[in-house]
């Protein structure tokens, strides 16, 4: 389960190199990095990316932007949000894999990164059966022991942001379709 909602294999019937999985009211996340002979998985805090260097690089990217207007200073505006929400998650994405690692100027070997947000209809699956689908995504990249310390974990994880944020009827009325399902892609290496 967790692999189907995590985006499972890509078109070349690999998964991504990296996974993350975010819980929009909780201060931590976890990190599934697969591109060594075993899966390292981590849970990171929001600190370690969100904190003043993240927000003077967002300052700067922001305020270059800001200028660009040109001759269709209105047209420009406009366009300004889209802009804002690919400046947030860029900086954060190019911290995370930093904190990983990962040279995120060298364009020609950028991991391929899927971020899978658990909240609203995803809340309303059954737990066991994310944490399920996570154990199995680990089962053959680590220990027994390690796997079920991960998958308790992220059901740990998954309890917290259902408290933090109950689900409503409304929620739990939604249809799962796969349009909901699918894990925003951040950066796919396309060579």
């Amino acid at each position: 389960m967790f692999e189907e909602l995590s985006g499972g294999p890509l078109p070349n019937g690999r998964y991504p190199d990296i996974t993350l999985a975010i819980f929009p009211h909780l201060r931590e996340f976890l990190v599934v990095d697969t591109r060594g002979e075993t899966a390292d998985v981590t849970v990171l805090s929001t600190d370690a990316v969100f904190n003043d260097e993240y927000y003077r690089a967002v300052e700067s990217e922001f305020g270059s932007m800001l200028r660009e207007g040109g001759d269709r200073p209105f047209l420009h505006l406009m366009h300004l949000p889209g802009q804002l929400d690919d400046i947030l998650r860029g900086v954060a994405m190019n911290f995370i894999l930093d904190h990983l690692g990962v040279d995120f100027h060298d364009d020609d070997n950028l991991p391929e990164v899927v971020v899978f947000v658990i909240s609203g209809p995803t809340l309303a699956i059954p737990q066991e059966q994310v944490v399920a689908g996570f154990t199995e995504m680990l089962s053959q990249r680590l220990t027994s022991g390690e796997t079920e310390r991960w998958s308790a974990k992220l059901g740990e994880l998954i309890q917290l942001e259902t408290q933090a944020f109950p689900a409503t009827n409304e929620v739990l009325g939604e249809t799962m379709t796969d349009e909901s399902l699918d894990p925003y892609y951040i950066w796919q290496n396309r060579n």
